[in-house]
């Protein structure tokens, strides 16, 4: 399942409304881009939403590395086992 590995944004499920207001299910994705983040020297690439990218294009290697603290419980193990190495 798609689902960005910094914030834990996944999919979301609703109703497709049509105009004789019939509903059917669908599905809106994240949309993730695969990104390099480097900290402490370390580089992992990862799958992030574009919120996420927006905020670490514009972050240096000790804002980036506040940004996965402040997102911690979030994170994907695979993140999570990074940064305690």
């Amino acid at each position: 399942m798609k689902r960005c590995e910094v914030s834990g944004k996944g999919m979301t499920f609703g109703h497709q409304v049509s105009h004789s207001h019939r509903a059917t299910n669908r599905v809106w994705k994240p949309n993730l881009q695969p990104v390099v983040i480097t900290v402490n020297g370390k580089s992992l690439k990862v799958k992030v939403c574009t919120k996420v990218l927006k905020t670490l294009k514009s972050a240096n290697e000790v804002e980036t590395m506040q940004i996965l603290k402040a997102n911690e419980n979030n994170l994907s193990p695979r993140i999570q086992k990074f940064l305690s190495k």
